[in-house]
Parts: C-alpha cells; structure tokens; sequence
C-alpha cells in the first residue's frame, strides 16, 4: 500500500505505536497508549513507545513509488517498549504477570502481528527481546519489556 505522502511514511513511531495499540489492547484486554497521549491514564495499562535507532548501509533503490530510481535508506534498526503499569493499592498485583506474559506472546518472532494489515508501509525484518526492567513507584508495579528491531520500508509504500 502507498503511504499519501513522504511525512505519512516517515512517521515511524506513530504508526508502529498505534499497530501495537491494535493488537496488544486485543491480547491483553487492558488499555493500550501511545507515546505522546493526553488521555487519563487509568490502570492497569500498557504503554509502547518506539525509539528510533540508525537507518542500515547501504542506501538502495526504493524500487516504487513516484520515484523508483532514487536511492535512499530503506532499513532501519529501532527500539519497541512494552510498559506494564499496575497499581498493587487496587489488587491489580496478582495480575501484573498475566500482563508481561500476553505481552510476550503477542509479539512472538513468529507471532504475525506485525503484518501488512497493522503494517502496511514496513516489512518487519528483525524482532528480539532486549531484556526487561522492573521497578516499583509508590503503590505501582511498572515493567519496560524492551526489544530490538528491524524493519525495512516497502517498495510499494513509496508515494505515487
């Protein structure tokens, strides 16, 4: 599918953010926020953030497009975060687990969440678990489930 425009295509983190709002609120059951949301944040919930990382050598074709014979980075290397946040003062403490466990088998190598469906600029090249961070804040329980990964822009994702 061709993105409208270039700043469409380009805004990574919006549309990986909001592909994972789709399917992890559907795995979960709880509420899922983007980065940059100005809603009321209730608990429990799951907050994703991508961090963008350095785009991969070598520059190619972008093979599409308006424009099929310009060379540009295509592969790109970034950081997803998964944040489990429970608040133990309402009982949500038995269930915080549950919640990293759904988390890690929505996003499953082989699980096809991130597909052209949730996805349709980008082909998920590379996803691995970095490691999780736990910590407490007051009566919160709080997990950043970290992974690395690679995606690449699609030949049919450049503009008309």
């Amino acid at each position: 599918m061709a993105a409208p425009d270039l700043p469409t295509l380009y805004k990574f983190e919006y549309n990986f953010e909001s592909a994972a709002v789709t399917f992890l609120n559907t795995a979960t059951g709880i509420t899922v926020n983007r980065t940059v949301v100005e809603d009321v944040l209730e608990t429990p919930r799951i907050e994703v953030r991508l961090d963008m990382g350095d785009a991969n050598d070598p520059p190619v074709l972008r093979d599409g497009g308006a424009s099929p014979a310009l060379v540009d980075y295509r592969s790109f290397n970034a950081s997803f975060s998964a944040i489990v946040i429970t608040d133990n003062s309402t009982g949500q403490t038995a269930d915080h687990g549950t919640y990293r466990t759904k988390i890690r088998v929505a996003l499953l190598r082989s699980a096809d969440n991130w597909d052209s469906s949730t996805l349709p600029y980008y082909d998920l090249k590379y996803l691995k678990s970095s490691g999780d961070n736990y910590s407490t804040d007051g009566d919160f329980n709080v997990t950043e489930m970290a992974f690395a990964i690679v995606f690449e822009i699609r030949s049919d994702a450049w503009p008309a």
